[in-house]
């Protein structure tokens, strides 16, 4: 701790330089932290589904294929099923929004059954299933839109040829982790109004979602309701929640390399701006460094020195980096301006593991320079001039 004085100084000696090292670590760490914190999170809600023992039955040839309405009864009678409702994306527009939300189509008297997670009062349920052209809102999509119960929500049909118009009956709540940016209604509402056009798509759901009545049947549940539907004209595939969720992101490509890969040129990065640095302030203070061998100072302090300077340098820029972007999702509510990220969140995990990866940037960019350091001669650096 008597080196710290002199660790301080040198790190604050060139202010401009370490300003601007540590802030590129920072704005690095800061996209490190928040690309992997979208791969935390989903994991973390992947392993938290798993509680629901929820399965998920669709067409397939994948959601792009229908599932006949008429199945969600058929999946309710197969033993082992607890609840089954319809689950539709209608894909709607509102106003003059030019990025959607989540808009379901499903069953109102077995949906707060089947996403157990969420919490809706009693009175706004009992109010949705009185109301065919009700609807149940997240709080999040709630407050951003500035809706209240009883409020008008006029949507336009994209995908389906038809457009609906809601009410506000309920809104739900849910943890941090959950998604409150979705918009329920009765599936039957959709499909009527597609009835009346006799539009090809009318009779069938998206995806039939269902929960079993414990973990150990779900592998042979699956296989039964494989089975049931095999030889029908729409067969389907039953998969976990957590398969579903995971073929849904494979159809976006290959989303966790594209994370990796990123990350790790930006490490790369982030070690030659580094490195750069502290051979910069090892050229700027060879005399200097010469002079503290002369009186005494061995190897191993000078060492010593440089790298805490580095590593000085790294925790700093991740500190900064890192634990901003927790601070930042924190007090600002991004799903304002991006719909969708209201379950986003920095967990404490990943924040903590940016601060030791700019540490350890830090270290390993200052190795090097730290070894030249301790090895200069001392008649060649006090003959250096600069």
């Amino acid at each position: 701790m008597k080196y710290l004085p002199l660790i301080l100084r040198n790190v604050t000696r060139n202010k401009i330089r370490s300003i601007f090292t540590g802030s590129s670590i920072a704005v690095s760490l800061f996209l490190v932290v928040m690309l992997y914190s979208f791969l935390s999170v989903q994991d973390a809600n992947n392993e938290a589904s798993k509680v629901h023992n929820r399965i998920i039955a669709m067409n397939v040839q994948g959601l792009t294929g229908d599932v006949p309405i008429a199945y969600v009864d058929r999946i309710r009678k197969i033993e082992g099923v607890r609840y089954a409702v319809p689950y539709s994306w209608y894909g709607g527009m509102y106003k003059d929004d030019k990025i959607t939300f989540g808009q379901f189509g499903t069953d109102a008297n077995s949906i707060m059954n089947v996403l157990e997670e969420y919490k809706l009062a009693p009175e706004q349920l009992a109010a949705w299933k009185a109301d065919k052209t009700g609807c149940v809102v997240g709080s999040i999509l709630a407050r951003n839109k500035g809706w209240k119960l009883g409020d008008k929500v006029p949507l336009k049909g994209d995908i389906y040829p038809v457009n609906l118009e809601f009410t506000v009956r309920g809104i739900y709540e849910g943890s941090s982790s959950t998604d409150r940016e979705m918009l329920w209604f009765h599936f039957s509402y959709l499909d009527d109004s597609l009835k009346e056009i006799n539009a090809p798509t009318a009779g069938n759901a998206g995806i039939v979602m269902l929960n079993a009545e414990s973990a150990d049947i779900m592998p042979d549940l699956m296989k039964k309701i494989d089975s049931t539907f095999a030889s029908s004209d729409a067969p389907v595939r039953a998969m976990t929640e957590k398969q579903f969720q995971q073929s849904f992101m494979e159809m976006m490509g290959n989303v966790r390399g594209f994370i990796r890969y990123t990350s790790i040129a930006v490490v790369v990065a982030l070690l030659c701006v580094a490195a750069n640095t502290m051979a910069m302030a090892l050229r700027e203070r060879t005399r200097e460094i010469a002079l503290f061998k002369a009186i005494g100072f061995p190897q191993s302090t000078i060492l010593g020195l440089f790298l805490s300077e580095a590593v000085a340098i790294g925790l700093l820029g991740g500190v900064f980096g890192a634990l901003g972007a927790k601070l930042l999702f924190e007090v600002v509510d991004f799903s304002k301006w991006v719909p969708g990220l209201g379950w986003l969140y920095v967990p404490w995990s990943t924040a903590l593991a940016g601060v030791a990866l700019a540490t350890a940037i830090g270290l390993v960019s200052g190795i090097y320079p730290a070894w030249r350091a301790a090895n200069v001669s001392v008649v060649e650096g006090l003959r250096k001039i600069v």
